[in-house]
């Protein structure tokens, strides 16, 4: 059995080839071939002034309910990311914006001032003024 190399190189150039000439093609043809163009036209948005003006907006809380009595120990406020640690019956909890205190009360924000919290589509806030009380 005689085995010929050279026949079987020249196929695997000329299917070698063969790809490269197709993936060529593809590639002028996705040069030549532009996307339509796309005419838009923008009328003006009258919905969204009538919109605007019936939405309420949830005043911020300031009677927290008497189970909220939680105490800031500390907290990391940050453009994107902020956490706030509390503490309620000597047990301490670290929260992070957007999670649960305690299963119920949502972290909103947090900033130097305040921790917003959100329970029942109401507010609750804390202070997170972090000076030593008397």
């Amino acid at each position: 059995m005689n085995i010929n190399y050279i026949q079987i190189k020249k196929i695997l150039i000329g299917l070698l080839f063969l790809v490269t000439g197709y993936v060529t093609f593809l590639l002028i043809a996705s040069f030549i071939s532009k996307p339509d163009e796309l005419k838009l036209d923008f009328a003006p948005i009258q919905a969204s002034a009538n919109l605007s003006n019936n939405i309420e907006v949830n005043q911020i809380s300031s009677n927290t309910p008497s189970t909220f009595d939680y105490k800031v120990i500390g907290y990391r406020a940050g453009p994107s990311r902020a956490s706030i640690i509390v503490e309620k019956n000597n047990q301490s909890f670290v929260v992070q914006q957007g999670e649960l205190l305690e299963n119920r009360y949502k972290l909103i924000s947090v900033d130097n001032e305040y921790a917003i919290f959100e329970y029942n589509g109401k507010s609750l806030q804390l202070s997170t003024n972090l000076k030593l009380e008397k």
